[in-house]
């Protein structure tokens, strides 16, 4: 799950997807979940056990641009912060989100030669 703290920070990282490839598919590995599945129904109800059981655990990524850290439209840092919460059987939260990890995505490069590292 990916939060952002406002909307500012969402289409600071998007623009950034956008123009650095490299970014969307660091992005992409580092942020992805397992997802689970149960079986449905004609009407959608659920009729068995997962498919594939869910994580004990949820985590969730919060991102995070200052306005300060832009060069043009474009982010240099992207800060985030790493939760996790305990679950209960069906991948829903049971507990206070706990923060893992903090850091940043810091682009030591340029707007036309990107090189994006992560820092914690």
């Amino acid at each position: 799950m990916i939060e952002f703290t406002d909307s500012f920070s969402q289409a600071c990282v998007a623009e950034a997807c956008a123009a650095f490839p490299d970014l969307r598919r660091r992005l992409m590995v580092e942020l992805i979940l397992p997802m689970f599945a149960r079986p449905l129904n004609d009407v959608g109800e659920q009729t068995g056990q997962p498919i594939i059981k869910s994580n004990p655990t949820l985590h969730k990524t919060l991102l995070f641009v200052s306005p300060r850290d832009l060069v043009e439209h474009l982010p240099i840092e992207i800060a985030f912060c790493r939760y996790s919460c305990t679950c209960n059987e069906h991948g829903q939260p049971t507990d206070v989100w706990q923060r893992t990890i903090n850091g940043v995505y810091y682009n030591h490069g340029s707007n036309q030669q990107a090189n994006w590292s992560v820092h914690t």
